[in-house]
């Protein structure tokens, strides 16, 4: 029996030292101070990952970090993108070779609040957990073991489903234990996949390591005789179709502030033999399947890109006006140019960006956005209540839409005053399928610095329709009273009143 004893006693020893079950549950402050106590990051290292997807995809990210400096460089089969952030300016480069700087909300709005909760549990393993939820029950719990408070567990939940990252195989690396392998599966895109440390390299790093690179080339090329072009487009119900021509067939786009990319119709994608990578499930307005694919050349006018990545997406059942669109011309068009929207003359033309002239004149409005998610993202107060995240959207529906994540923060501002008559009967539709809206007649809107009294907005009621961060959109109804000028690599909008506009702001000069 002393022998037992003795065994048992030498055996709890040998544990590792952490909480017991019975212990008073530590803060938050002390979970994470202790979890970055149990594996300290070198003042500079590199780390390379594979990860395998179940869609066929497999990613090798090289990591390079120094203290919160750091820089991701991601291989993803013929795609190479970029991120990184750098003495406090985060960037990225898209998969066309386009380095942007990511440009911070000021941080004058009120955030999505959220509330932070610490519990101990047993299963599906050992751990105190920390969770920040906001007041849907969206958000990140992580799972800390208490024995050695390593992170073995991080659950992301959202509405369109839970992101679900397992961590294990924590080793000692070159003086630093860690997780070196970990499985994922994502109901979100419905797939899993399984990551793997391959290279860890603890060494100092220079800020030229971490910095944004440039721009790999130039997408869209001007023919050698012109630096200006019209493009050729058709107007109808303010969404403006690009045709653009593929493979010697003619298809038409509708130009969109408010895509991050291009995008193309999978069906057409298939028709034109295009090889689709990375398949997997998304939402926007709802469900729907995505892949990314490569397109050898594209001939907008007078314009060419060569060698194109865009994203495949179900685009091809939209008919306005008996055109028939099967995909989005945004950012990475949209990117390098200086572009002007004539909705009065139904006329779009553009420049090299180094080229652009910012209108002139008393009633020019000048915006200023920030676009370093893809998407120019502009200032708006409904009723008094702030939000930085509204997006100018030429390919979006309405005057303004209003998401879920406005109305999570600003329950008090949406007051309805009942008018607008027929105006609170629309119907809309986004990428993946219809949306449902409520109609609000509101007391006040600016939108910059343009103030609107009685102004007939749409909250998306669908509760899994763009359930992201953004607040809303600013849409092709509010804009075709301008002409409009996009200026993205100077983050500025500008605004002309056309005649239109100007009999509607009552200006008679």
């Amino acid at each position: 029996m002393r022998r037992f004893i003795s065994v048992v006693l030498l055996t709890l020893a040998l544990l590792p030292t952490g909480a017991r079950a019975d212990d008073p549950l530590p803060d938050a402050a002390t979970i994470r101070a202790k979890v970055q106590a149990a594996s300290p990051a070198p003042p500079g290292y590199r780390e390379t990952t594979v990860t395998v997807v179940s869609n066929g995809e497999t990613r090798t990210v090289h990591r390079i970090e120094r203290g919160s400096d750091w820089r991701n460089i991601t291989e993803r089969g013929p795609f190479h993108t970029e991120s990184g952030e750098i003495k406090g300016e985060a960037w990225h480069q898209n998969d066309n070779g386009q380095s942007v700087f990511d440009q911070a909300d000021p941080g004058e709005a009120k955030s999505d609040p959220t509330t932070t909760t610490i519990t101990r549990v047993h299963t599906p393993v050992e751990a105190y957990v920390v969770a920040e939820l906001n007041a849907r029950g969206w958000g990140v719990r992580r799972y800390v073991d208490p024995a050695t408070w390593h992170v073995v567990r991080i659950e992301s939940l959202g509405p369109n489903g839970n992101v679900t990252t397992v961590y294990d195989d924590f080793r000692e690396d070159a003086g630093r234990t860690f997780a070196h392998h970990w499985s994922t599966v994502s109901e979100y895109a419905r797939t899993t996949s399984d990551a793997h440390v391959t290279a860890y390299d603890p060494s100092p790093v220079t800020d030229a390591e971490l910095a944004m690179p440039e721009s790999r080339r130039m997408l869209v090329e001007f023919p050698a005789d012109a630096q200006s072009a019209d493009l050729p487009v058709q107007f109808g119900q303010g969404h403006i179709f690009v045709r653009i021509t593929i493979n010697g067939r003619g298809l038409d786009f509708t130009l969109d502030t408010g895509a991050s990319g291009i995008t193309l119709d999978n069906q057409v994608a298939r028709e034109l033999g295009l090889t689709e990578y990375e398949k997997t499930s998304t939402v926007t307005a709802q469900r729907y399947t995505t892949a990314r694919t490569i397109v050898p050349e594209m001939h907008v006018g007078k314009l060419t890109m060569h060698n194109v990545a865009l994203q495949l997406v179900p685009d091809g059942a939209n008919e306005v006006y008996g055109v028939k669109t099967v995909g989005l011309l945004g950012f990475d068009f949209l990117a390098e140019l200086g572009v002007t929207i004539d909705y009065e003359h139904e006329r779009v033309t553009v420049v090299p960006e180094s080229s652009y002239a910012a209108p002139s004149g008393r009633y020019v409005i000048p915006l200023d956005v920030r676009i370093g998610d893809g998407t120019p993202v502009v200032n708006v107060t409904i009723n008094g209540a702030l939000s930085e995240r509204f997006t100018i959207d030429t390919g979006g529906a309405g005057t303004l839409m209003i998401f879920d994540a406005f109305a999570r923060k600003h329950p008090e501002a949406l007051v309805d005053k009942g008018g607008g008559d027929a105006l609170r009967q629309m119907t809309f539709a986004g990428i993946g399928g219809n949306l449902s809206t409520k109609a609000y007649q509101l007391d006040s809107v600016h939108i910059g610095p343009i103030n609107m009294s009685n102004f007939v907005a749409y909250l998306v009621t669908s509760s899994n329709s763009y359930a992201g961060d953004d607040d809303g959109i600013v849409g092709p109804t509010f804009l075709r009273f301008f002409t409009v000028g996009l200026d993205y690599a100077k983050s500025r909008i500008y605004l002309v009143p056309n005649d239109v506009g100007r009999r509607a702001m009552h200006i008679r000069d």
